[in-house]
């Protein structure tokens, strides 16, 4: 039991490795579900972080507080989210743990898309994750999942309906995507309603971040900036920003004509 150092905290090491008939021993013998160590770590945030659906399960029916924090605020759903345990994150959800925690931060759908685990922040999507909620560094999910680069869940954020053009110290996803020179993450944000004519707090655009004069991607959002988009697009994106945003990853649901499904999914142009 005490392999990782910790062996004043029996209980956390087993959950931490997983060891669900130590943990059942333990809690047996009168050890305290919701003990914290120094760093207010609970047995469920390891269990959670990697990955011990069992000793979750167990844990829960036992009294574990779904909801505590550790020492930067995060909750067990928090740390299952960071390492990608859907199991894990199903099981929280079922047990009332909270997709909108208060004063975290960071949030549960952060930790999920700084960490590219899009099935992760799809169940808190579908759970009714806050997509506008601002951390301290990063600012909205949205900014985060641009600076990770990761256009998965990019495209399954701005599907849910996220807005596109959030600000964080006025710096948007396009601002962000351009400072990384992202070429695939520039053009889906324009393709979703980026506005390429927003300045930050340093009136800069997103053009503006680009170093190189001859980049092709400046000459792009050049573009972009002087030439005015079409009806169409205007439409989809209208519409779009109408419609419920927890109804925008399933848009087959709504039962439109088939030839309105897929303009409002980009799956092709009219």
């Amino acid at each position: 039991m005490d392999d990782s150092g910790n062996d004043c905290y029996p209980l956390h090491t087993a959950c931490r490795n997983g060891n669900i008939e130590i943990v059942k021993r333990l809690l047996q013998e009168g050890y305290f579900v919701n003990e914290t160590n120094f760093d207010l770590v609970q047995p469920l945030h390891e269990a959670c972080f990697n990955g011990h659906k069992d000793c979750v399960q167990l844990l829960l029916e036992s009294g574990a507080q779904v909801n505590g924090r550790n020492i930067d605020g995060s909750t067990p759903l928090c740390e299952a989210c960071s390492s990608g345990m859907t199991d894990c994150v199903k099981l929280l959800l079922q047990h009332g743990a909270n997709v909108n925690p208060q004063l975290l931060l960071s949030s549960p759908l952060h930790e999920a898309v700084l960490r590219d685990k899009v099935d992760c922040a799809r169940l808190l999507i579908e759970a009714g994750a806050n997509l506008n909620h601002t951390d301290c560094h990063f600012g909205m999910p949205l900014h985060a999942a641009v600076y990770k680069g990761s256009i998965q869940c990019v495209k399954l954020l701005l599907n849910a309906g996220c807005n596109v053009n959030c600000t964080k110290i006025l710096n948007t996803p396009l601002h962000v995507a351009a400072r990384k020179q992202d070429n695939d993450i520039i053009y889906l944000l324009l393709d979703y309603g980026a506005n390429p004519r927003m300045t930050n707090n340093r009136d800069m655009t997103a053009r503006d971040m680009i170093p190189s004069s001859t980049s092709k991607l400046k000459h792009l959002l050049q573009y972009w900036e002087s030439n005015p988009r079409s009806l169409k697009f205007l439409c989809r994106n209208v519409i779009r920003r109408c419609m419920d945003p927890h109804r925008m990853n399933d848009i087959e649901a709504l039962k439109l004509p088939g030839i309105l499904t897929n303009f409002l999914s980009y799956n092709y142009d009219l």
